[in-house]
């Protein structure tokens, strides 16, 4: 798998930044073909306070080609020079190869996912003889 990731700085203003990110570039990208999935993030912070970014917008592909092919495609071009107007210096761009995606069936990290059978010894440290 592989993704195209952009990152956004805090632009000087929010609102219109939003509404033309919303309404003239997601409209634009998210139609460029061979997209698997679309992750968008508000970015909070990090352990040591503010982060230096404040949006991410990620697009997962099956392979660097269909990235590119997508890129290159009428919606890609447009979507791009759509960026280069609402965010001009307010974006880095990345490419990443994707080395493991993990969906848990249940939706909860192993530690919080219940034993299915009733067998099970309830104290895992006791061994029964």
């Amino acid at each position: 798998m592989y993704k195209l990731s952009i990152l956004f700085r805090a632009p000087s203003d929010i609102p219109t930044f939003e509404h033309d990110w919303a309404n003239t570039f997601v409209p634009l990208a998210e139609a460029m073909p061979g997209i698997l999935r679309v992750a968008v993030s508000n970015i909070d912070g990090g352990p040591d306070g503010p982060a230096p970014f404040y949006k991410s917008h990620e697009f997962h592909f099956e392979n660097r080609a269909a990235m590119d092919a997508a890129m290159n495609s009428e919606a890609g071009m447009r979507a791009g020079h759509a960026l280069n107007a609402i965010a001009t210096g307010l974006f880095t761009i990345l490419f990443c190869e994707v080395l493991e995606d993990i969906v848990r069936e249940s939706g909860k990290p192993p530690e919080q996912q219940l034993p299915t059978s009733n067998n099970q010894n309830p104290n895992p440290h006791v061994v029964d003889l």
